[in-house]
C-alpha cells in the first residue's frame, strides 16, 4: 500500500462513499474506484461492503485503517524532519482538545505559538470525549491531544507520553431566574433539581460530576446533550437548564446574567497534554515545550 492508496482509502472510510471521497480529494469517481480496486487486488481481499448508497468496512478493511493512517503520519513526519533541517517556517499543526481545556491554557498557548510561528496553520478538532481523543493521538491523526484526566488513578496513558499542564475548576452555571440566595460554594446536595445541558457520555468531566451527584443521593436529569460545548452557556441563559463548565466560561456566563456557584467539595480535574512516543514534529514540539514552560511556572 503506497501513500496515494492510503490517502484515497481513508477518504472513502471518512466519507462513506466513492463519490464523496472523490470530491474531498479532488479526483474523479472512476479514479477513486480504480485505486480501491487496485489496493484490494494487492491485498487479495475486499475492503468495503456496499450498504444502500454507501460503503462500510469489511473486517479486513478495519484492519487496514491503522496502517493506512500510519503511512500518512510517517510521511508527514518525514516532511517535518526535512522542514526542520531546512529551517522552514510554515506548515500545519494538528491538535485535538476537550473543552474546557480550551479555556486555559490552550487558547493562550495557541495565541503565543502563532505569534512566534505566524506561518503555521493550527487545526483544532474537538472530540466527544477523552476516549476518542486518545484514539486520535494513538493513530497519529493529530500530533498533540489536550484533555482531562480523572482525579483518581494513574495520570498516564499506556502507549502515550503524558504531561500534566494544569487543572480545571468546574462550576455550576444556572439560568438567570434561579433563586439568588443559593450558598457559594454550593454543596452538591443543595443543587437545584434542574435539567442538565450535558456533554456526551464518557467525557471525564461529566463522569466526575455524576459521581459526586450519586454520592449526594442525586442523579442527572438530562435536558440537552450536545458535543458542541459552545452551545451550553447560550442554552443555560435561554432557560433550558444548568451546566457544569470551567471557571472562565462560568465567569463570562455570570456577566451575561447566569447564576454561577463554585462547588463543595470542588471538582478540580487535571489537564494533560498527550503525544505519541518517538519523534515529534518541530511545530508540535514547540507548542509542547511552550505548554510545559507555562505549566511549570503556574
Amino acid at each position: 500500500m503506497d501513500f496515494k492508496q492510503a490517502e484515497v482509502f481513508l477518504a472513502v472510510v471518512e466519507h462513506g462513499s466513492l463519490g464523496r471521497a472523490a470530491i474531498a480529494r479532488r479526483l474523479t469517481q472512476p479514479a477513486v474506484s480504480q485505486t480501491i480496486r487496485a489496493l484490494e487486488r494487492e491485498l487479495k481481499t475486499s475492503l468495503f461492503h456496499r450498504v444502500g448508497s454507501g460503503l462500510v468496512l469489511t473486517p479486513a478493511g478495519e484492519a487496514v485503517v491503522k496502517p493506512a493512517r500510519q503511512i500518512l503520519r510517517d510521511l508527514a513526519t518525514a516532511r517535518a524532519s526535512v522542514a526542520e533541517v531546512s529551517g522552514a517556517t510554515s506548515g500545519t499543526l494538528e491538535l485535538a482538545a476537550i473543552y474546557p481545556v480550551f479555556e486555559q491554557p490552550l487558547i493562550e498557548l495557541i495565541g503565543t505559538f502563532r505569534r512566534d510561528h505566524p506561518g503555521v496553520t493550527v487545526r483544532v478538532t474537538e472530540p466527544d470525549n477523552e476516549e476518542v481523543l486518545l484514539q486520535q493521538v494513538h493513530e497519529g491523526r493529530v500530533e498533540l491531544g489536550f484533555c482531562h484526566l480523572p482525579t483518581s488513578g494513574p495520570h498516564s496513558v499506556p502507549g502515550l507520553i503524558t504531561h500534566l499542564i494544569g487543572r480545571t475548576e468546574f462550576c455550576v452555571v444556572m439560568p438567570p431566574h434561579t433563586r439568588p440566595d443559593l450558598p457559594d460554594p454550593l454543596p452538591f446536595a443543595e443543587i437545584p433539581d434542574l435539567p442538565v445541558v450535558a456533554a456526551p457520555g464518557g467525557a471525564v468531566a461529566r463522569l466526575a460530576v455524576e459521581e459526586r451527584l450519586r454520592a449526594a443521593g442525586m442523579r442527572t436529569r438530562l435536558g440537552v446533550v450536545t458535543a458542541n460545548r459552545s452551545m451550553q452557556i447560550p442554552l443555560v441563559l435561554g432557560g433550558t437548564g444548568m451546566a457544569w463548565t470551567g471557571r472562565r466560561s462560568a465567569d463570562l456566563a455570570e456577566v451575561r446574567g447566569a447564576v454561577v456557584r463554585s462547588l463543595t467539595p470542588p471538582i478540580l480535574l487535571p489537564q494533560a497534554l498527550m503525544h505519541r512516543p518517538g519523534y515529534l514534529a518541530p511545530f508540535a514540539r514547540a507548542l509542547r515545550d511552550l505548554a510545559l514552560r507555562r505549566g511549570s511556572a503556574a
